[in-house]
């Protein structure tokens, strides 16, 4: 099969490599669509801080962001999955029977079970990584399941209830994930703070009620007249600036809560006034992946703007074209199609 490989740091191609071997408990997925991730460029350059660096030895096909049509179907399988069905697929599987998992925390598994890299023609999953798509789902709406799973729970995470005020700090695939999710939670008033233009439009035309550009504007200035000078009850981070980080404690209001939904280089130290937290009762949390939230996630796609979110869908063989247009921050979803 056609493969999209690296090997060394910044280098990914197209090569001829062999299908994935399918054990009997797996599925195998005929990629539709593959997204990239923001994770990805820091896996292909090296420098995603939850890989070991003996994991960047060997080579790797990346991808975890994808749709497709199931080609075979182990012999384990129980599940009622049929061959030529349409299916979006999360990247990854708990076990179910280590501490984490037992705890409600699948999310921490110590011995998930992988994909075998969606930057390909084929890919295999565990059973539990197959959601089954809604005929009015289109394949490329699916290839978004898993950034959609993300989003829902950041607002879990988040604590949005009906009503609440919202600011969003980046305009990329999950800040405006987070403004949909967040206005079906129930939001009524929302911010989303990014520079280029053209997400800024997005943004307002998916509900946000201001923009704002954080480089020419004061956005703590103008949260605090949108809010009557109080700040959000919840702010969340997805621009990754450790600047936007920081202005979130400025945004929040007294009792707020401060979702940092980025992924920083693991050498990134924000300064946080131990004071201030005390003075106005903040909450500050985070988000890690999307436990337990693929079947909400699953339910939202025909509910949610999906397709403005695809601004480029490109073939396999311009991967690197790719990566390279997703450096420059114009995108917001690339799809790569196999």
């Amino acid at each position: 099969m056609r493969a999209a490989v690296t090997r060394e740091a910044g280098i990914i191609k197209v090569e001829e490599v062999a299908d994935p071997i399918m054990a009997p408990d797996q599925i195998k997925v005929k990629i539709a669509y593959t997204g990239i991730c923001g994770t990805d460029p820091e896996n292909l350059e090296q420098r995603f801080g939850l890989m070991p660096p003996e994991s960047y030895k060997q080579a790797r096909i990346l991808g975890h962001e994808a749709s497709g049509t199931i080609v075979e179907i182990g012999k384990d399988i129980k599940g009622n999955f049929k061959i030529g069905q349409r299916v979006a697929m999360n990247f990854r599987s708990a076990c179910g029977h280590c501490y984490y998992c037992q705890n409600g925390m699948e999310h921490f598994c110590l011995t998930a079970e992988g994909s075998s890299g969606s930057f390909a023609e084929y890919a295999v999953y565990p059973e539990s990584a197959i959601y089954p798509l809604q005929d009015d789902v289109s394949l490329e709406v699916g290839a978004l399941l898993e950034p959609v799973s993300v989003a829902v729970h950041a607002i879990d995470q988040a604590k949005v209830r009906t009503g609440s005020s919202v600011a969003i700090c980046g305009g990329g695939p999950i800040g405006l994930l987070c403004l949909e999710v967040a206005l079906k939670a129930g939001a009524a008033k929302t911010l989303l703070s990014e520079p280029i233009p053209a997400k800024r439009e997005l943004a307002k035309k998916l509900g946000a009620d201001v923009t704002v550009d954080p480089f020419k504007e004061d956005i703590i200035a103008v949260g605090k007249k949108m809010t009557n000078g109080r700040g959000f009850d919840v702010v969340i981070d997805a621009s990754g600036s450790v600047k936007a980080a920081k202005d979130c404690l400025s945004l929040a209001d007294n009792k707020g809560l401060i979702l940092w939904a980025a992924v920083y280089g693991t050498d990134v130290e924000i300064g946080v006034s131990p004071f201030l937290i005390f003075a106005k009762e903040l909450t500050i949390t985070s988000t890690f992946v999307s436990p337990y939230s693929f079947p909400r996630a699953l339910a939202l796609l025909p509910k949610l703007e999906l397709k403005p979110l695809i601004t480029d869908i490109m073939p396999l063989e311009d991967v690197q074209k790719a990566f390279a247009l997703h450096k420059t921050g114009k995108s917001i979803k690339i799809l790569l199609k196999p």
